[in-house]
């Protein structure tokens, strides 16, 4: 009976043509479905990021528009000056969706995560002179 479960297990171990077809029909699956999830992937960490830096930056606006160490004087520049960086930013984002075109606006397809993922790792690992 011993040798039976040996042989058993050496069968196992080899695996068998069937086995290895499952296999990589079983990776293929996860692999499609991986692309098919990339682009919701990417909006969610995306939404994730801009919930971020909005939150960060009502703060920092909150904390130089009361800082009550300087004079009202100051804090009115501070004001005028936020005010145009937040024009600027609106007409750099217009700008950016002109350049992106309206039909593919909003619509991230498999293809187009894959290279804002390749532009992004690309960038992180140039070395930085």
């Amino acid at each position: 009976a011993t040798d039976g479960a040996a042989d058993g297990a050496a069968a196992g171990a080899a695996g068998s043509p069937a086995d290895g077809e499952e296999s990589e029909q079983m990776r293929k699956a996860a692999e499609e479905a991986l692309e098919e999830a990339l682009p919701v992937v990417l909006q969610t960490v995306w939404a994730a990021v801009v919930t971020d830096i909005d939150g960060t930056i009502k703060e920092v606006g909150r904390k130089l528009l009361k800082d009550k160490s300087v004079c009202w004087q100051i804090r009115v520049r501070r004001a005028q000056a936020l005010q145009r960086l937040g024009q600027i930013f609106s007409e750099e984002s217009a700008r950016a969706l002109r350049a992106q075109g309206e039909s593919s606006m909003g619509q991230v397809t498999t293809e187009t995560a894959k290279a804002m993922l390749q532009e992004a790792l690309v960038g992180s690992c140039v070395e930085k002179k």
